[in-house]
């Protein structure tokens, strides 16, 4: 995700390229899933944007065990995040609403569309202008859904349609109320789940390691009803992440304790 080669030198280190390799990686998984819209494989598309999101995922972790961050690589991260989680979603919704007896929506899908691609802009360029990580330090949770949880959100209509288990296409209308929300949810400032401040003890490890092996089974079974049942996790933990995050803030009104009051 981010490259920091210190002064100007001849020669560096190959591996400080990987982070910036894969959020490349990322950015043609999106531009892959563009081209499949294009071709009317929905499901390839679909396929391409999940790519980008394991290769989103990476990125960040290989930077930081690499230790190599710049501003380029940040820049480079968010715009590969505007095309695979917001152009290519928004792409895919829009083309996938586009098939017969849904003209009366053409209009409203494609104003969804927009607004969810612009939505997803919006929230990255907030989050590229703010302080860095190293000045926030470790985050207990996202302002905001972040944009690889949007696009996995609001492909669930599709992804349900491909299911071979489910097989259910939504009506257009509820598809398109559900882009508005998911786009909303982006700019908002509600607290969410982030994977990064969750803390393990040692009798959890073993019941993960279950959960991912039944995660691995899902995936082979029907991929895209595991992953419509993973992203109805995340919205499900929107509002227990708000609670506790509201509970864990200090009242706006409270005054630190006077010298000497309240004990010892």
């Amino acid at each position: 995700m981010f490259l920091k080669l210190g002064p100007r030198k001849r020669e560096f280190r190959a591996v400080a390229l990987i982070p910036n390799v894969l959020t490349t990686l990322a950015l043609c998984s999106g531009l892959l899933a563009l081209h499949y819209t294009l071709k009317g494989s929905t499901e390839r598309a679909m396929a391409a944007v999940v790519i980008a999101g394991v290769f989103d995922a990476l990125d960040g972790r290989a930077a930081r065990l690499l230790r190599v961050t710049s501003t380029f690589g940040a820049v480079l991260d968010s715009l590969s995040d505007f095309l695979a989680f917001g152009v290519a979603p928004a792409f895919i919704v829009h083309q996938w609403l586009g098939g017969p007896g849904s003209k009366f929506f053409g209009g409203f899908a494609l104003a969804a569309a927009i607004c969810y691609a612009l939505c997803t802009a919006l929230r990255l360029a907030r989050f590229t202008s703010g302080p860095s990580k190293a000045e926030k330090g470790v985050e207990k949770h996202f302002e905001g859904m972040p944009s690889p949880a949007a696009a996995g959100a609001v492909l669930v209509p599709p992804m349900l349609a491909y299911s071979s288990v489910v097989s259910w296409t939504a009506p257009p209308w509820a598809v398109i109320i559900w882009t508005f929300l998911v786009a909303a949810l982006m700019i908002c400032r509600v607290p969410m789940f982030s994977l990064k401040a969750v803390m393990l003890g040692r009798r959890a490890v073993a019941p993960v390691l279950v959960l991912v092996g039944i995660g691995v089974v899902g995936m082979v079974r029907d991929a895209w009803l595991t992953l419509v049942c993973l992203s109805g996790l995340y919205v499900a933990s929107i509002p227990p992440t708000a609670i506790r995050a509201a509970m864990a803030k200090p009242p706006a009104d409270a005054k630190p304790p006077e010298p000497g009051a309240g004990g010892v």
